[in-house]
């Protein structure tokens, strides 16, 4: 496979990742703007924001202002996320990238994959915004999240395991999981403000990451950080988990690069044997304590590097070292 096509079908991946993070994050705000306290929702916007690296919207430095504006302006809070094109991180900016991705490798794309995904981002291009908030502010982030759903079942059911698929899942999970540790240490700030307002609940981030009934069924309804925590990071019956993840890069890294996966490993195989270390050992108690090292910033840092070596490796190599 041509270097070229490999980095479209990494790049795809990662942004058909970063579009359904960002979809169900909003869903979640979204669905509690009806019956939840002003300075939750307050702090919900504030956590939203963060957990995706935006920066925060413009607000007055009085606190009880600052607090209206995130309520009462949630449409707009929603829209720079969903439809802003100058927001290169929106919904649309990112489908309209892993359009773009999809359009350059079309010869390498099953028809029915092309036009799922195409067919998506003319809806989302086309959609009012102003319409659909007035049918149900989550209704547009529901539909992204069901149309990325049927577009992953599509890919899961036409493309070969080819390498094509292999660096597109593998875009997918290094995306994943620098994201999903960007949420926890987001939740795990959020989550500890109890003594000083409102906290974020530990059983909504079960329930963002797809998790609360396996909780309930490995413990309790009793929702308590540290089994939440191990459950998300060490889990790897749970999709979202850092574990998961980690597995997933090293299966799809040992597929596209035999030799590399073994002695003398390649730089990108090895990058995952530490982060699989790094999540097995870390103790969920522990995990992102003040005062201390914080696991979720390293896990994220140590994504960026992954990516970077993968890039290197793969897509970005030198010619005069010769293919990988």
């Amino acid at each position: 496979m041509l270097a070229r096509v490999a980095g479209e079908f990494y790049w795809m991946g990662r942004y058909l990742e970063r579009t359904e993070h960002t979809a169900r994050l909003l869903e979640h705000q979204l669905s509690r703007l009806v019956d939840s306290p002003a300075d939750e929702l307050a702090l919900g916007w504030s956590a939203v924001y963060r957990a995706l690296r935006q920066p925060a919207p413009d607000m007055s430095e009085d606190a009880d202002e600052a607090e209206v504006f995130l309520v009462a302006d949630a449409y707009t809070l929603a829209g720079g996320l969903v439809e802003a094109k100058a927001n290169q991180d929106s919904v649309l900016s990112c489908w309209t990238s892993a359009r773009e991705c999809a359009r350059q490798v079309r010869p390498q794309l099953p028809l029915r994959v092309w036009t799922c995904l195409n067919q998506g981002f003319l809806w989302l291009q086309e959609n009012d915004f102003a319409e659909s908030w007035a049918v149900g502010p989550a209704s547009v982030v529901a539909e992204v999240i069901d149309r990325m759903r049927l577009l992953a079942g599509v890919v899961d059911d036409r493309m070969p395991r080819d390498d094509a698929w292999r660096f597109l899942e593998l875009g997918r999970f290094v995306e994943r999981l620098s994201q999903h540790a960007i949420l926890l240490d987001t939740w795990n700030e959020y989550g500890r403000r109890g003594a000083a307002g409102p906290a974020m609940a530990w059983s909504d981030l079960l329930r963002l990451c797809g998790a609360y009934e396996l909780y309930c069924r490995a413990h309790s309804m009793a929702v308590r950080r540290e089994r939440v925590l191990d459950l998300l990071i060490r889990n790897p019956e749970v999709p979202r988990s850092l574990r998961f993840c980690v597995q997933r890069i090293g299966d799809r890294l040992a597929a596209v690069d035999p030799k590399g996966a073994r002695y003398p490993l390649a730089p990108p195989h090895r990058a995952v044997l530490r982060l699989a270390a790094a999540v097995e050992i870390e103790e969920p108690a522990q995990a992102g304590e003040p005062g201390g090292s914080n696991f979720f910033a390293a896990v994220e840092r140590d994504g960026t590097a992954l990516h970077d070596l993968i890039m290197g490796t793969y897509v970005d190599y030198s010619v005069l070292g010769g293919a990988p």
